[in-house]
């Protein structure tokens, strides 16, 4: 039987579409953030000799707010957590994803490109979750998705990057009550559908 989220808060960045409709359809209240580029189509690219991960098409469509901004930038965090709080007051569960991957063998892959990448993957997302981790309180999730499979060497050490700053985060913030887990996207369905307390 898929878990009830009747009640709660879900914000969903950087994911694919199927995650806020799945989200609503569990009942919960889903405010997706979208950069300018995904808002406007279905575009692969995500930086130089990088792509994003696979596209789903009509995430705004179950969202109960949806706003596009570049969340790079610091300002526009700050924009995304205003309006959460301003609304809602809380956040209880984070989705965002660290998908992006070069496609490319190691030394095929520039240096800006690699910047990139872990811009992408890393960075965006360790600022994500420290400018909202105080809308969350004891009970709540974080949850980062990352590629099923990397076939190349950058993208390998971006996973693990992230996985390992994942579980070492959880433990970091178990005190407080917050979980933080980095799975693949079927697996977070699976979690979902299954009733896992930590997503």
């Amino acid at each position: 039987m898929a878990i009830s989220l009747s009640g709660r808060v879900a914000v969903v960045t950087g994911a694919t579409g199927g995650v806020a409709g799945t989200l609503a359809a569990a009942g919960a209240t889903v405010v997706v953030c979208e950069g300018a580029a995904k808002a406007a189509g279905p575009a692969k690219s995500a930086g130089p000799g990088m792509v994003a991960g696979p596209a789903k098409a009509g995430p705004t469509k179950a969202a109960d707010l949806a706003l596009t901004l570049d969340l790079a930038d610091p300002m526009a965090l700050n924009v995304l957590a205003t309006a959460v709080q301003e609304r809602y007051g809380r956040i209880d569960l984070l989705v965002t994803a660290a998908t992006a991957v070069t496609e490319a063998p190691f030394a095929s892959v520039t240096a800006r490109a690699e910047h990139a990448l872990v811009g992408e993957n890393f960075t965006r997302v360790t600022a994500l979750i420290r400018r909202l981790l105080p809308l969350m309180g004891g009970g709540s999730s974080v949850v980062v998705l990352v590629p099923e499979e990397a076939r190349h060497a950058l993208d390998a050490a971006m996973k693990a990057a992230v996985e390992s700053l994942c579980a070492a985060l959880a433990v970091e913030l178990a005190p407080r009550g917050v979980s933080v887990d980095a799975v693949t996207e079927p697996a977070a369905y699976q979690l979902w559908c299954s009733g896992m307390p930590s997503v």
